[in-house]
C-alpha cells in the first residue's frame, strides 16, 4: 500500500506514488475521495492490463484478419460467426485470489461473473468449462479443503443456473499449494443480430443508464486491488472483499436480459464485476467517447448509509448496467418488471465526454470519460531464472521398477487418475445440447439445436512443461487443446487465453509471462487460429513461502463440427479392429508425470513443437475423417500413449494385443518411448480393411504413422516387441487404480 496525501489528510492507496501525482496532473486538481477510489481500481493490474499490455500487442488483430471473427480482444467475450447466422461467444477469465481465501464463494461468484460476460455480448450462456490448479491432495489438508470447496461452488452456481459444465482439467502440484488456480469459461449462442444489438459501449447521447438485478452492498469493495497483489499473512483479512452470489437472481437475470435484447431497444450493455458501477459507466463512455450524468441516489442498495465511495467501488453480483434509447424505455423496463427485477434510471448519457457522478447534490465524481480506462503502462524486466539449466539437463533415472508396476502406479497418479469425483457434481447434461459425456471424449460437444452443427470446447495447458520452457509449453497446450477438439471431429476455429503467472515486478516472473505470449502468438499466426481474447491474472505469489506458481497460460478452443455422423468419441468400439499410432514419439521426458511420479524429479527435456508436423498430423486425421475411416481417437498426453490406450480400453472393457517391434527409434529407451509426452500424437482405431490406404495416407502427408497392434475381447493390454521384457496389464485393475485415487483422498 502507498501512503499518500489527499486534501491535507493521510490516505493508503494501491496504486504507486507516480501514478497519483499522475492523476493530480490529469485533474488539475486533487481527487475527491471518490474519485481516488476510481482511479485505485481502474489502474489497479487487474483492470488495467497496465504490466501485460505492451507485451499482449503482438496478438494480430482478429477482427481484421479474420472474416468470421466478429468481436476480438477488447470486448466482454470474443465472438464467431458459426455460419446459418448464428454467433457463438466465450471467454475464460481467472479468480483465484478470492478462491484462495474463501472457496466456495470465490469459485461460485467467478462462474456468476464469466457468465454475465457472455451476456453482454447478447447470447445466451450455454455451456461452462473449468480448469483448476491445486496443491497436491495426498496428506495436503489444505489442499483438500479447496479442491473440495471449490468444485462444491462451481457446482452449485452452475446447476442452479441451468447451465451445463461439459468440461475442464485439474493439475495438482507443490506451487499451488497457497494460490490455487481458479479459471472458469463460458460459451454463448445467439443470433448475429442479437449480438450486434448489444455492444459494450454508450455510443449515443440521449439514452438512458439503468442498473438492473441484485442490489448494491458493502461485499466486494477493492475485491480488483484485492486481486493485484500477492498473498500474504494477513490476506483473511480480505474476506470481505469476496463477493457473495446469488444463481437464483443470475438465472432470471439471463432471461430478463436476452428478452429485452431482442427487443432492439437496448444500445450498449455492461456487467457489474471487477470495479462495480466505476468499470461499468467508466468503460461504457469511455470506449464509445460520450458522457453521462449518474445520480447515485437512484441505486438500490442492501445497506443503510453507504456513502458514494461504497456505491461506486461495491462488487456486489448479479447487477447489469443497460444503455437505452428513449423510445424503448418503457417496453425495457416493464420486461424487468415482468420478470420481478429490480431496476433503476441512474442516468443518462451526453455528448460532453465527462463522466459526473452525483451524491444527491453533491457532485463526487468529474472526469473525462476515458481517464478511468486509459491507465499508464510499464515496461517490466525479464530476466530467464538461473535454475532452469541445472532443471533441464536432469537425466532420466535407470529403471528400477518393473514397466508394469510403473503404469499401474501412473494411472493412479493425481494428475492421470479419473476426474469423475469433480464432474459427477457437475449437472453436465442439463439444457438438451450435450452430445458427448464427461469422460467419453477429448472434449466437451454441444449442438446447436436446429441444425446438424456442432461445437467441441477443450481448456487448459500442461503447467510442468511451461515450468520449463514458458515458450514451448505454451504452444504446446495450443497443440493439446487444439488436439482435444479435432480428436472429437472438430476444426479449431478460434482461441481465448487466461494467463496466470507471479508477481510482474520481478523479472524472473515476467519472462515465463514474455516468453508465453511469444509461443502464442507465434504458434497461432503460423497456424492461422484467431486469438478473439483473454485474461491476465498476476501476483499469483505466496509473500510468505517466497514461492510462486509455475507458469500457467490456460488455453481454450472452440471447434466446429458438421454433422452428427462425423462425432468421433474416445471409447474403442470392436474387438477386431486396428490400433494406430499418429505422430512422432521423442525421448521428450521433461516435466512428465513419468518424472514427476515415479522419480520426483521436476526437470529434463521438456516436449518441442514442430508447426509443420504438427499441421501434417492434422491434414491427415481430416482426410481419414472425411473417408470415415476413425472409429474411435484419443489424443496422446499425460503418462504417454500407453495411458491413453488404456484410457480407451475402460468403457467397453476390451484389450489391445500391441506389437510395437520396429515401432520407434533405436536410441529411445522402452520408458521413453512408452512414456515420452511429445506433443501432436493421437491413438486411433480402425478397420483393418482401411489399413493400406491409411498407410498410403501417412506417404502422402510425410506423417510418422504406426500400426501399433489391435483390440482385443479379453480385457488386457499386451505388450510385445520392447527391448526388455514383454509386458501384461490387467485392465480390471488398471481401471480400479485410475478410478479410486480421488474419492480416496477425499475419504468418499
Amino acid at each position: 500500500m502507498t501512503k499518500i496525501k489527499l486534501n491535507g489528510e493521510e490516505a493508503h492507496v494501491e496504486m504507486t506514488k507516480g501514478e497519483f501525482e499522475r492523476v493530480k496532473e490529469l485533474l488539475g486538481r486533487d481527487p475527491s475521495i471518490t474519485e481516488l477510489g476510481a482511479f485505485d481500481v481502474m489502474w489497479s493490474e487487474h483492470c488495467s492490463y497496465k504490466s501485460s499490455r505492451p507485451k499482449l500487442k503482438l496478438f494480430e488483430d482478429a477482427e481484421a484478419n479474420y472474416d468470421y471473427v466478429l468481436a476480438g480482444p477488447g470486448q466482454d467475450a470474443g465472438v464467431i460467426d458459426i455460419g446459418d447466422g448464428y454467433a457463438l461467444a466465450f471467454r475464460i477469465e481467472s479468480h483465484n485470489h478470492p478462491s484462495a481465501i474463501e472457496p466456495y464463494h470465490g469459485a461460485a461468484t467467478g462462474i456468476g461473473g464469466i457468465i454475465r460476460d457472455i451476456l453482454c455480448m447478447g447470447v445466451r450462456p450455454i455451456a461452462l468449462l473449468d480448469p483448476l490448479r491445486f496443491g497436491k491432495l495426498k496428506n495436503n489438508p489444505h489442499s483438500q479443503w479447496l479442491f473440495k470447496y471449490v468444485v462444491k461452488g462451481i457446482a452449485d452456481y452452475g446447476n442452479c443456473t441451468g447451465i451445463p459444465t461439459i468440461g475442464g482439467e485439474v493439475e495438482f502440484d507443490e506451487s499451488f499449494d497457497s494460490n490455487c488456480l481458479i479459471n472458469v469459461a463460458c460459451i454463448g449462442l445467439g443470433t448475429i443480430e442479437d449480438f450486434k444489438h448489444a455492444p459494450s459501449r454508450a455510443y449515443n447521447a440521449g439514452d438512458y443508464v439503468i442498473l438492473m438485478g441484485g442490489s448494491t452492498g458493502r461485499d466486494g469493495i477493492h475485491g480488483v486491488t484485492f486481486a493485484s497483489r500477492t498473498l500474504t499473512e494477513i490476506s483473511e483479512a480480505d474476506r470481505p472483499a469476496v463477493q457473495i452470489g446469488d444463481p437464483f437472481t443470475k438465472k432470471l437475470i439471463i432471461e430478463a436480459t436476452l428478452e429485452a435484447v431482442k427487443t432492439g431497444f437496448v444500445r450498449g450493455l455492461k456487467d457489474l464485476g471487477g470495479g462495480g458501477l466505476t468499470c461499468a459507466t467508466s468503460e461504457l463512455t469511455g470506449d464509445g467517447n460520450t458522457g453521462a450524468k449518474v445520480d447515485l441516489r437512484k441505486v438500490f442498495t442492501r445497506e443503510p448509509g453507504m456513502t458514494s465511495y461504497e456505491i461506486m467501488l461495491s462488487e456486489s453480483q448479479e447487477r447489469m448496467t443497460f444503455i437505452v434509447k428513449p423510445e424503448g424505455l418503457d417496453t425495457v423496463l416493464d420486461i424487468f418488471r415482468k420478470f420481478e427485477m429490480s431496476f433503476a434510471v441512474i442516468g443518462r448519457t451526453n455528448d460532453s465526454k465527462v463522466l459526473k457522478v452525483f451524491d444527491g447534490d453533491n457532485l463526487v465524481v468529474n472526469l473525462p470519460s476515458k481517464a478511468l480506462s486509459e491507465s499508464p503502462t510499464f515496461k517490466r524486466q525479464e530476466r530467464r531464472p538461473l535454475y532452469l539449466d541445472k532443471l533441464i539437463s536432469q537425466k532420466t533415472p535407470d529403471l528400477t521398477l518393473d514397466l508394469e508396476e510403473i503404469i499401474y502406479k501412473l494411472i493412479a497418479s493425481e494428475n492421470i487418475c479419473n476426474k469423475e469425483w469433480i464432474y459427477r457434481q457437475y449437472d453436465h447434461e442439463v439444457g438438451v445440447r450435450s452430445v458427448v459425456k464427461c469422460g467419453e471424449g477429448d472434449s466437451g460437444v454441444l449442438r446447436i439445436i436446429g441444425t446438424d452443427k456442432f461445437i467441441s470446447a477443450s481448456v487448459g495447458v500442461n503447467s510442468k512443461h511451461c515450468f520449463l520452457d514458458p515458450n514451448e509449453g505454451t504452444r504446446g497446450g495450443l497443440v493439446e487443446e487444439c488436439g482435444n477438439v479435432i480428436a472429437n471431429g472438430a476444426k479449431p476455429m478460434a482461441m481465448v487465453n487466461c494467463c496466470n503467472f507471479g508477481n510482474p515486478e520481478i523479472p524472473e516472473s515476467f519472462w515465463y509471462f514474455s516468453k508465453a505470449v511469444e509461443g502464442m502468438n507465434d504458434f497461432c499466426r503460423t497456424m492461422r487460429i484467431p486469438i478473439v481474447g483473454g485474461n491476465v491474472s498476476f501476483y499469483n505469489e505466496d509473500e510468505v513461502k517466497k514461492t510462486a506458481i509455475k507458469a500457467t497460460p490456460m488455453i481454450m478452443i472452440v471447434g466446429l463440427i458438421e454433422g452428427e455422423k462425423n462425432i468421433i468419441t474416445l471409447p474403442f468400439k470392436k474387438a477386431g479392429d486396428d490400433l494406430f499410432l499418429i505422430g512422432e514419439t521423442k525421448a521428450e521426458l521433461g516435466g512428465s508425470e513419468y518424472h514427476s511420479v515415479i522419480y520426483d524429479l521436476e526437470g529434463g527435456i521438456p516436449p518441442k513443437v514442430d508447426e509443420a508436423k504438427i499441421k501434417a498430423t492434422w491434414d491427415i486425421m481430416f482426410e481419414l475423417y472425411r473417408n470415415g475411416m476413425v472409429k474411435a481417437n484419443h489424443d496422446v498426453n499425460k503418462g504417454g500413449f500407453i495411458i491413453t490406450i488404456a484410457e480407451m480400453c475402460f468403457k467397453n472393457y476390451l484389450g489391445a494385443e500391441l506389437d510395437l517391434n520396429n515401432c520407434f527409434d533405436e536410441n529411445i529407451r522402452d520408458d521413453e518411448f512408452l512414456f515420452s509426452e511429445s506433443y501432436g500424437r493421437f491413438i486411433i482405431e480402425t478397420d483393418t480393411n482401411d489399413h493400406d490406404t491409411i498407410l498410403k495416407l501417412a506417404k502422402k502427408y510425410d506423417v510418422n504413422v504406426k500400426k501399433i497392434g489391435v483390440l482385443i475381447s479379453n480385457p488386457e493390454i499386451i505388450v510385445k516387441g520392447l527391448r526388455n521384457n514383454d509386458i501384461k496389464l490387467d485392465v480390471q485393475k488398471l481401471k480400479e487404480n485410475f478410478d479410486s485415487t480421488i474419492p480416496n483422498l477425499m475419504e468418499i
